[in-house]
C-alpha cells in the first residue's frame, strides 16, 4: 500500500503524487469521521453520555494505554493484524487505490494498529453518545494516519518495513503517551477529579 502512494510510482509527475496523497488523506479522514459518528450513535443507543462514569471509563482506558506506550506495559491493542488488500493497486487506478487505501486505514481497527491511542479515542466517542463528538475526536486519527504515509516518504521511508521501523521508534511512542496523558487529564477534569 505504501508503495502505491510513493512518489516513484507517479514518475516525474509531482502533481499526480500530490493528488494521490490528498485522496489517501481524504479517504482516511472520511472513514475515521464516519466511524466516529457511528461510535457516537452507538453510545447514544446505549444511553450515553454516562456522566462521571463515562469520564472515568475514558480515563481508565486512556491510562491503561498510557502505561503501554510510556512504560512498555504489555496491553493488547484490538486490531485485525492485516493490511488493506494489495490487489486494489493492480485493479484500480492509482488515485482510486490511494483513496481506498485511505478508507481502509481510516477505520483503524480493520488493519494494524501500532498504538492504543485510537482505542481510547474510540471509547471517548462511544461515551459521548454524540455522533458529532465522535466525528471530532476520530477524524484527526484518519488524517494523521494518512499523512504519516506522506511523511514517511519525505523522511526517506520507501516501504512498509521502513514505515514500521519509524512507527516503533521511541519518539512516536512518547508522542502517543503524551496524547493519552491529555485524554486522561481531560476525562478526569470532566469527572470533576481535577
Amino acid at each position: 500500500m505504501v508503495e502505491t502512494i510513493a512518489p516513484v510510482v507517479h514518475g516525474d509527475r509531482r502533481s499526480r503524487y500530490r493528488v494521490a496523497v490528498a485522496l489517501h488523506a481524504l479517504g482516511a479522514t472520511l472513514a475515521a469521521a464516519t466511524f466516529g459518528a457511528a461510535l457516537g450513535a452507538l453510545g447514544a443507543l446505549l444511553g450515553a453520555p454516562w456522566g462521571d462514569a463515562g469520564a472515568w471509563l475514558v480515563a481508565a482506558v486512556a491510562a491503561l494505554y498510557l502505561l503501554r506506550e510510556g512504560l512498555g506495559v504489555p496491553v493488547p491493542v484490538p486490531d485485525r493484524h492485516r493490511q488493506v488488500p494489495s490487489w486494489w493497486h493492480s485493479f484500480y487506478s492509482p488515485p482510486v487505490a490511494a483513496f481506498l487505501y485511505g478508507v481502509g486505514l481510516g477505520i483503524g481497527f480493520l488493519t494494524f494498529l501500532t498504538f492504543g491511542t485510537f482505542v481510547a479515542v474510540s471509547v471517548a466517542a462511544i461515551a459521548s453518545g454524540s455522533p458529532v463528538t465522535g466525528v471530532v475526536v476520530c477524524a484527526p486519527f484518519g488524517l494523521a494516519r494518512a499523512l504519516a504515509v506522506a511523511g514517511a516518504h519525505v523522511a526517506g521511508a520507501s516501504g512498509v518495513d521502513d514505515l514500521e521501523r519509524a512507527a516503533t521508534a521511541r519518539w512516536p511512542r512518547l508522542l502517543n503517551a503524551l496524547a493519552l496523558g491529555v485524554v486522561v487529564a481531560a476525562a478526569l477534569a470532566a469527572a470533576g477529579a481535577l
